[in-house]
């Protein structure tokens, strides 16, 4: 029995595309209840299980958060976060449904809202600086001074740093 577990664990691995979450938030269905468990933030990488046409099963893997244990990120400095669980402290790696138009295989598709976002307000005063400018440890205090002076609102404010960071000079997906 240990031995066809191990099998199909097998299969399915080496059957698992790498998509990526399209959409500023998506939430995550726990697949036996389909009750929503937390959400997964845009760009946020997955390996696609299985796909109906209507809901895809995802395996989302990542690092617990040290500073929130509700939240899982891409690298174990807890920089980008790629979901978070309402009430359970999620594992390393989990399996959820989403739907199935919130999923792209296009990384940079996945991450444009944003990054349109963020060029279109922070050249507004001046010449936008590139992700890879900056190490990600340091991108949070650099958008965080121009907050206020461009009326970036606290939701936008981590989506801009989710980005930066992602693609930052050391980040996880440049």
């Amino acid at each position: 029995m240990r031995k066809i577990l191990y099998l199909a664990l097998f299969c399915i691995a080496l059957n698992a595309k790498t998509m990526y979450i399209y959409d500023e938030k998506v939430t995550l269905l726990e697949p036996n209840s389909k009750k929503s468990v937390g959400i997964a933030y845009e760009g946020t990488p997955v390996e696609l299980i299985s796909n109906d046409g209507k809901m895809a099963t995802i395996k989302i893997n990542g690092f617990l958060n040290k500073d929130n244990k509700s939240i899982l990120s891409l690298s174990k400095d807890g920089f980008v976060s790629l979901l978070k669980l309402y009430n359970t402290t999620p594992s390393q790696s989990g399996i959820y449904l989403v739907p199935s138009d919130k999923l792209t295989a296009n990384k940079d598709e996945a991450w444009d809202e944003v990054k349109l976002y963020y060029y279109d307000t922070c050249s507004t005063c001046h010449a936008a600086h590139k992700p890879k400018e900056h190490q990600a440890n340091e991108w949070e205090a650099y958008i965080a001074a121009m907050q206020d002076f461009a009326k970036i609102d606290d939701e936008n404010l981590a989506r801009i740093v989710r980005f930066m960071q992602a693609f930052a000079s050391d980040g996880d997906l440049r």
